[in-house]
């Protein structure tokens, strides 16, 4: 229990706990997706206990997120496009 204590209590783990909850108020209030979803990506590496190893992998998953997030921010899906109009 005092790990768990101890991994709570950490400047980085508040921080991510801020993250998070920033995101969720975002999403909460409309705020564009790919927005919230840098804000919990970033937090990602910040709720990782304070070793390097875990830290470093932690950083490699929430990059690999932000570059998916970014891929569908910046070419959104769209519908498919009809045609209405017909040739006579």
């Amino acid at each position: 229990m005092s790990k768990i204590l101890d991994w709570a209590r950490e400047p980085t783990t508040l921080q991510g706990f801020g993250l998070l909850a920033g995101a969720l108020v975002a999403s909460w209030f409309g705020v564009e997706s790919s927005v919230s979803g840098i804000m919990a990506s970033i937090a990602i590496p910040l709720l990782v206990p304070q070793k390097p190893e875990l830290q470093r992998v932690a950083s490699v998953v929430a990059g690999a997120a932000i570059t998916e997030i970014g891929k569908h921010a910046l070419f959104p899906k769209t519908p498919a496009s009809t045609d209405d109009t017909k040739s006579t």
